[in-house]
């Protein structure tokens, strides 16, 4: 008796230092909400997980990803919406419990029984070290398997262990759903998982697991996972944002979120925002006190002087602060238009408009466009290389709605390949521009 109680003891011990031996999730993320553009990636195909209860066999990250205790090397997809960390599953699981202890590592941007009949799901890197990051995309994915929509989210995951959910564009509502959003770690169980409960705002837990979402997130929406590395000090850049076709001599503003990753708070106007152009400084802001894991968000203020596409990102500073790798937010795509005066009373704040429907597409995209007095406008398809696909439309219209479609075919009638494409709306008064992807046909 006395040696099996012995025995129950040693392994009651043994678990408590296995435990012991990995932080807890709430000490090694913490979690907020922002928004993001949706900008589809053009990557490799994950065809096994394109399949019904499908997962991919195990893909190279391209670099080492830190996550919690560990590091990994590799993923696996599951047609199901995640990505297990350290390839270990062997089933592509749609039973979506953040709390299970043999379903981890995961990052589930929408757990569910999902189906990809009709959709893609695509992984690249980008970047250069130390800034790689890993992106994992899932487009026009049916909620649930046999439901009559399509959703399309992706996830990113930075060399410097930030993890970003992206919601996209998406058609329909979901047929049946019972789906989770979150992370969950080794060795998993209570504390060791956050789960998503969205909302205003979104909250995550790591002690109640919810999974029984149903409402689809609203496109743009963005869920942060910011690394706490543990040093003492430590703020981190997680985000950029503001408007993508800014105009000439007219300011614009944008809104940089910031976290503390370190153990120490930091202090009201200790820490400063820039926002950067390339190692140009185009504006900056103190930033007011953060606890550790607390985020907050800083708006500047930029006129830009030149038109054309650009790239800007934030960048958060304090003293004594040892990480520089998370320093600098995600690239941020601008498009800078021509600003043409008021002479026939227009609004310097009246662009362009364009818009694109559904996105991604398969055979046909509804092209909607607005240009703000009577014009020739022209509508041309251009594929990544920049090379024209056709033209639609060259005519001078009035200053109302205005839509055209594109049937996915060239100037000489052939479909062109699925991918990525960019319709460039032009006129007198400026450029707009908006990127299409499409899809393998029905």
């Amino acid at each position: 008796m006395k040696t099996v109680y012995l025995a129950i003891l040693l392994g009651s011990c043994l678990l408590c230092f296995c435990a012991a031996l990995h932080a807890q999730i709430q000490n090694s993320y913490a979690f907020t909400e922002s928004s993001a553009p949706w900008e589809p990636i053009w990557g490799s195909y994950a065809t096994d997980a394109m399949t019904d209860e499908g997962l991919s066999p195990a893909l190279d990250i391209g670099f080492t990803f830190p996550y919690g205790s560990n590091n990994y090397t590799q993923v696996k997809i599951s047609s199901n919406g995640w990505v297990n960390l350290g390839a270990n599953l062997t089933l592509p699981y749609y039973g979506n419990d953040l709390s299970y202890l043999n379903i981890r590592p995961l990052l589930a941007p929408l757990w569910d029984d999902l189906s990809l009949q009709f959709g893609a799901v695509q992984h690249a890197v980008y970047g250069n070290a130390p800034h790689r990051i890993f992106f994992v995309q899932w487009l026009a994915a049916k909620w649930n398997y046999n439901g009559m929509n399509e959703y399309s989210f992706m996830v990113r995951m930075h060399e410097t262990g930030q993890i970003d959910f992206i919601y996209g564009p998406h058609i329909g509502t979901p047929n049946n759903p019972s789906a989770s959003i979150g992370i969950n770690m080794i060795p998993g169980g209570a504390n060791y998982y956050f789960s998503i409960q969205p909302g205003t705002p979104s909250t995550a837990s790591n002690t109640t697991s919810y999974n029984n979402i149903q409402t689809p997130l609203p496109e743009d929406t963005m869920f942060i996972f910011m690394p706490r590395t543990g040093l003492s000090v430590n703020a981190a850049a997680v985000n950029l944002n503001g408007p993508q076709t800014p105009m000439q001599s007219v300011s614009a503003t944008y809104t940089i979120k910031a976290g503390n990753a370190g153990s120490s708070p930091i202090a009201a106007n200790a820490a400063t925002a820039y926002l950067m152009r390339g190692d140009e400084v185009l504006a900056s802001a103190l930033l007011p006190s953060m606890a550790p894991g607390q985020f907050t968000e800083v708006d500047l203020n930029w006129t830009p002087d030149v038109t054309g596409l650009m790239y800007l990102t934030g960048k958060v500073v304090v003293a004594d602060d040892p990480d520089s790798l998370n320093n600098v937010t995600y690239p941020f795509t601008i498009t800078v238009q021509e600003f043409v005066g008021n002479d026939d009373e227009i609004a310097p704040s009246a662009p362009l408009l364009l818009s694109a429907h559904p996105n991604p597409f398969r055979d046909n995209v509804s092209l909607r466009y607005d240009i703000p007095k009577a014009d020739a406008a022209r509508i041309e398809i251009y594929d990544l290389k920049g090379r024209k696909i056709i033209a639609l439309t060259a005519k001078n219209q009035t200053s109302v709605d205005h839509s055209v479609s594109w049937n996915g075919l060239d100037s000489a009638g052939k479909p062109v390949p699925n991918g990525i494409y960019f319709c460039k709306l032009s006129s007198a008064t400026g450029t707009a521009m908006v990127k299409l992807v499409k899809l393998k046909s029905n």
